[in-house]
């Protein structure tokens, strides 16, 4: 089988009359780049509504990592179904959650004690991680990439750095960021060719930042993505 599989050119009727009522309905915060309305998807293979068929480069933003409606995957969502849907994570305990938390200690790597907190999505894990490392440092000082996306909500906001459009309209936004330019090898914000560069993006935090502006016993936390997604996936040296 070869793909895309056309059997109505895109965006079809039925695509077309989603769109159009996806537009009376539903708010404009996010801005579709295609006009593809998905009916289903089955590993790497999606469905529109139209029955055009195509590869699934976009992995569900890249967290489909075993592909669409992986046999294991479902049959495990069918299992919790049927005891339960809904759980009070803040009131009650649940042996689900544990038995996810075990399963996650043995992969993180590292001896150290590890303890796990479960949100909604990224953007609350990186309001949690805003207030963690605020609650636990006593500082208020963030740092974070040029490039970099955390969400889209009032905290993550303000450390992502990938887009005005994501920022615009909502400032002030929460004070105390401060961004600094990424490992990126590829177009060097400093024109130097690795690794002849003495790892300069590095160095200019200690030489630059902390010596000119940033008090460094100020800084709660650095967000980091271990390579960026947004900002161009860049692989850092």
């Amino acid at each position: 089988m070869r793909y895309p599989k056309i059997v109505v050119t895109p965006p079809g009727p039925k695509a077309k009359k989603i769109v159009e009522k996806d537009h009376d309905l539903i708010s404009p915060s996010f801005g579709r780049a295609y006009p593809l309305v998905v009916k289903s998807g089955k590993g790497c293979i999606i469905t529109d509504v139209d029955g055009n068929e195509f590869i699934d480069l976009n992995a569900g933003l890249a967290v489909l990592s075993v592909g669409h409606s992986h046999p294991k995957v479902t049959a495990a969502i069918k299992e919790q179904v049927d005891r339960f849907l809904h759980y009070s994570y803040t009131d009650f305990y649940y042996d689900t959650y544990i038995d996810l938390s075990e399963t996650l200690h043995d992969l993180v790597p590292g001896d150290f004690k590890k303890k796990f907190y479960f949100g909604n999505s990224g953007a609350e894990a990186v309001e949690c991680a805003i207030k963690l490392s605020r609650w636990h440092t006593k500082r208020q000082l963030m740092l974070a990439y040029i490039g970099s996306f955390h969400g889209r909500t009032l905290g993550a906001v303000s450390l992502t750095a990938s887009k005005p459009v994501q920022r615009g309209g909502f400032f002030p936004l929460i004070p105390g960021v401060q961004h600094i330019f990424y490992p990126y090898c590829y177009r060097c914000p400093f024109n130097l060719e690795y690794p002849d560069c003495g790892f300069r993006c590095v160095s200019y935090i200690d030489d630059y930042l902390f010596h000119k502006f940033v008090p460094p016993e100020e800084v709660a936390m650095l967000l980091a993505e271990p390579i960026q997604g947004e900002g161009g996936y860049v692989v850092p040296p």
